[in-house]
């Protein structure tokens, strides 16, 4: 990339030049990496050094990885560091006498490393017990492209010592002793505004229906890239790149090759670095996966197979090398490589590591797809853009999308929905706090939820409370099983059919609350609740901050069971305008203009927001196939006749008797908690109950293998009880079902 010095690049190298401490971020193709080269090289007596938290960054602008540089193993804490249990070695005469040291690739950095890193600095940098040894630190780096990897066994540990696994979470970092720039002018896609600002919007999480549409445009599912092109697939997992993989080995001619790795102790499948058996040939293109000790590859170089010197009598294949051209040019001889596996134990404030087993074979992937995580750093005028099962993590689809130079050269195997759009609405807060407009005008938000005990967490009524003391409200259909809340909070599947999913109540709310602060009892889980449901049912909202009351949920007050939701927003609310806020709260800004949706009042009022003809259409599309209760059919009706329009649905006939279904060895799939004189009756009780009466239970409703649904209100909308509409399958009440074991 040639060098042009804009107003951000001269503002940062100016930082570099009076050695103060830089914090240089961007947006993907801004020249990051070209400006920290560009000031290696007008800066060659400076000692200067740079590393990356990957071996892939550490390639792409010619330094260390950060292990490496250290001499940390791969599980080294900050208590190693701290007892002298690790230190520097090959590197510490460097490390001693250092002047700069930048870490490119930041976003990745994991707070506990960033913490280890500043403690080595700290005991063995040219200033002993300066921050940072008294050099100076450059971090680069996009927070808004992929995030540092942390395993779910991890995840405790970074929920209890750290708030965020991201670097500015660590102990050591102090963002008043970092300048920050921010990279504007973007030059990898220059020739093409258009994927530029559809670039900007979707790293912002702002993706509009507008560029959702320009990118579906390039949807095309059936493409295959030509033989005499060069096309990268990026996917999500590991699974779908195997599946490409496989198929462009297939179409190569000459021997294929098999190598079978050894294993000893305990190794999941998850934690193997390559396949268990791999196959390849001469002329593979492949990706290597180990860091070489003598620095001619690392961790993400791609190449091509020229030669292959295998002993045909070694049964395992590992007998030999693999010899591998890589992009530079330069042909390397692959060896087997052998990685040890480490189990993380939370001990205290450290994660300990203990060697569990070991993994040896050839340390390469095919390549003619890679994951996306892997293509980080990488630019590509072609690219097969491949989110079949969604995005996994956040910066995930920015940092596909940025790989590309232009529109002209993306394809698209799946189309982008709403719900791949993932961001971390933390980094956002560290980033863009100071940019965006600060109000004390503030409205309180909360939610009735259903779904805490697996995971799926979803609103059943959302309210907002202004200073004036008014609330406004709106009933919420979750299209799940709303377990225990008909008895809880007096809202059943019946209550709810007809209510609107968040994303149809989203135009009314989003109306209501626009110039407002909002607040909440617990701000961040009702983010991460509001914009996930949203996200779901195809809406990106301009939700970006959500505050708490300075005195803690509800300022102090717990919500007694079976409070409502606008009960509990006022109780917010009076909390933080008497006892002001954690943070300056943010104005509320719609993303775009929503004109079609409606509110659902308790009292089971349709009030339309937008032409009442449109609602009707939204009405009828939900219930199509799915019959209505005498609820929703009642709420219908008054709609029809308040704004004189008309919406066809199918009404809910009786249940057939249980005697009529349930007979021996029955397959049965069980949806919601049950009630009956007053006892309370779990999914796996009623499971349960129906082994014991010689029935069959099944956990999913399907085509061939379920013969009935038991619902514990037949008027649920949950994904069982529409696949039972779409097949034909009977539906009966919680209710029956038991009334007929225990009349047995």
């Amino acid at each position: 990339m040639a060098l042009t010095i804009t107003e951000d690049f001269a503002r940062a190298l100016d930082c570099l030049d009076r050695g103060e401490n830089l914090f240089l971020t961007g947006k993907a193709g801004t020249g990051k990496s070209t400006l920290i080269r560009h000031f290696m090289a007008t800066h060659e007596k400076r000692r200067t050094v740079v590393a990356a938290p990957t071996g892939v960054a550490a390639l792409n602008v010619g330094g260390y990885t950060l292990h490496r540089l250290f001499s940390f193993g791969p599980n080294v804490t900050p208590s190693d560091v701290a007892s002298g249990r690790a230190k520097p070695g090959k590197f510490a005469k460097t490390i001693a006498k250092l002047e700069t040291l930048i870490i490119d690739e930041a976003s990745m950095v994991r707070a506990d490393l960033f913490d280890t890193i500043a403690l080595a600095l700290q005991q063995y940098g040219p200033h002993p017990g300066r921050p940072f040894g008294g050099i100076q630190l450059v971090l680069v780096g996009d927070l808004y492209q992929l995030p540092p990897v942390v395993t779910e066994a991890e995840t405790e540990y970074f929920q209890t010592v750290y708030r965020t696994p991201y670097f500015f979470s660590a102990e050591n970092f102090n963002l008043d002793l970092f300048n920050v720039v921010s990279l504007e002018t973007v030059f990898r896609q220059i020739g093409d505004t258009v994927l530029v600002d559809i670039l900007n919007a979707i790293r912002e999480g702002r993706m509009t229906k507008g560029v959702q549409a320009a990118l579906n445009a390039h949807f095309d599912r059936d493409f295959e890239p030509p033989k005499d092109e060069f096309w990268l697939t990026l996917a999500t997992t590991n699974n779908i790149v195997s599946a490409r993989n496989r198929r462009a080995l297939e179409c190569l001619d000459g021997q294929i090759f098999v190598a079978n790795a050894e294993i000893s102790g305990e190794i999941d499948r998850s934690a193997r670095a390559t396949e268990e058996t791999l196959y390849f040939k001469i002329g593979a293109q492949i990706m290597l996966l180990n860091n070489d000790a003598a620095g001619r590859w690392v961790n993400g170089s791609m190449g091509v197979i020229v030669d292959i010197d295998i002993d045909p009598a070694d049964p395992g294949g590992l007998g030999g090398c693999v010899y591998v051209r890589l992009r530079n040019g330069n042909t390397v001889a692959v060896e087997p490589y052998t990685w040890e596996i480490t189990r993380p134990e939370v001990i205290g404030r450290d994660i300990q590591h203990h060697l569990v087993g070991s993994f040896t074979q050839f340390p390469f992937k095919l390549a003619w797809a890679v994951t996306i995580h892997k293509s980080q750093g990488q630019t590509l005028d072609r690219a097969v853009i491949d989110l079949t099962g969604g995005t996994r993590a956040t910066g995930q689809l920015y940092v596909a999308l940025s790989r590309c130079t232009s529109l002209e050269g993306l394809v698209l195997h799946r189309r982008i929905y709403a719900k791949d759009l993932k961001i971390d609405h933390r980094v956002r807060e560290f980033l863009s706090g100071s940019t965006r407009r600060e109000t004390t005008r503030l409205c309180a938000i909360e939610a009735v939820l259903v779904g805490q005990s697996d995971g799926f967490v979803r609103p059943i009524e959302v309210a907002v409370a202004f200073p004036d003391g008014s609330v406004t409200s709106t009933l919420v259909n979750p299209t799940r099983d709303v377990g225990d809340s008909a008895a809880v909070y007096g809202l059943g599947a019946r209550q709810l059919q007809s209510a609107p999913t968040l994303a149809q109540a989203w135009p009314f709310l989003e109306d209501a609350i626009s110039g407002y602060g909002l607040v909440s009892s617990d701000a961040e889980a009702m983010l991460g609740i509001l914009d996930t449901e949203l996200k779901r049912n195809g809406m990106v909202s301009g939700l970006e901050k959500i505050v708490t009351p300075a005195d803690g949920s509800g300022g102090g007050r717990e919500f007694r069971a079976g409070m409502r939701a606008g009960e509990r927003a006022q109780l917010t609310l009076t909390a933080a305008l008497e006892g002001g806020t954690t943070q300056p709260a943010v104005e509320y800004q719609p993303l775009e203009v929503s004109y079609t949706g409606y509110q659902m009042t308790d009292d089971l009022m349709i009030m339309p927001y937008g032409e009442a003809a449109d609602v009707a259409a939204m009405l009828e599309e939900k219930f199509a196939g799915h019959p209505v209760c005498a609820e929703t059919e009642t709420a219908l009706a008054d709609f029809e006749r308040a704004y004189w329009v008309s919406v066809k649905r199918v009404r809910a006939g009786d249940a057939p008797p249980a005697a009529a279904v349930l007979s021996p060895g029955v397959r049965i799939c069980f949806t919601g908690t049950a009630m009956l004189d007053g006892v309370v009756y779990e999914r796996e009780e009623m499971e349960e109950i129906a082994w014991a009466a010689g029935f069959h239970p099944v956990n999913n409703v399907t085509k061939t293998r379920c013969d009935c649904l038991v619902a514990a209100d037949v008027a649920t909308m949950s994904n069982k009880a529409k696949n039972a509409a779409r097949w034909g399958k009977p539906v009966i009440s919680a209710e029956d079902f038991l009334h007929f074991v225990n009349g047995r």
